[in-house]
């Protein structure tokens, strides 16, 4: 999706937008919930995340300017099999299900949703696979890359998590480096 193309996308969705501001530590959307919003992170940073044998797993960071919803959530109206969480002091724009019902029926709103939901996939394929194929340290590097702010911003415990990797594990990778 260019970012034209995203800019366009985001004035259909939040033209007529409701504003929240959020506290860190905040959970936004909540696992076992219907989440009925569809957000836009105008301002700060959150993870997505959920429990397993009674830890938490960190699976995605969300930065500015990026579109989320918990999609087989907010499409179907199932619970949700994660949480979202302010990792910094949020400011989120956001629209219902119902305005976003209004919307699909326009062509122009399909073809750039269309887009960014197979530019969502291809980014969750590109992460599944990374997990099936890449050594911790490999992914480290790639996060590291891709978002170098990431160290800056985002605490180590959660990073360790989203990796696959113990903390005390990431130590020992970000020494090596």
């Amino acid at each position: 999706m260019t970012e034209q193309e995203q800019n366009q996308l985001i004035k259909y969705l939040f033209e007529t937008a409701k504003v929240a501001n959020y506290k860190k530590g905040t959970v936004i959307i909540h696992e076992g919930c219907v989440s009925t919003k569809f957000y836009y992170l105008k301002k700060g940073l959150l993870r997505g995340w959920t429990y397993n044998d009674g830890k938490e797993i960190t699976f995605q960071f969300l930065f500015e300017d990026q579109l989320f919803c918990a999609t087989e959530s907010f499409f179907y109206k199932s619970s949700c099999s994660y949480s979202i969480e302010t990792i910094e002091d949020s400011v989120l724009l956001y629209i219902d299900r119902e305005e976003m019902d209004m919307l699909q029926h326009d062509r122009t709103f399909q073809t750039l949703f269309s887009k960014y939901l197979i530019s969502r996939v291809a980014s969750y394929q590109q992460l599944l696979i990374s997990r099936i194929q890449d050594k911790p340290e490999i992914r480290y590097k790639k996060l590291f890359q891709a978002s170098p702010e990431i160290l800056l911003r985002i605490p180590q415990h959660y990073i360790a998590s989203y990796l696959g990797i113990t903390s005390v594990s990431l130590s020992r990778i970000r020494n090596r480096r």
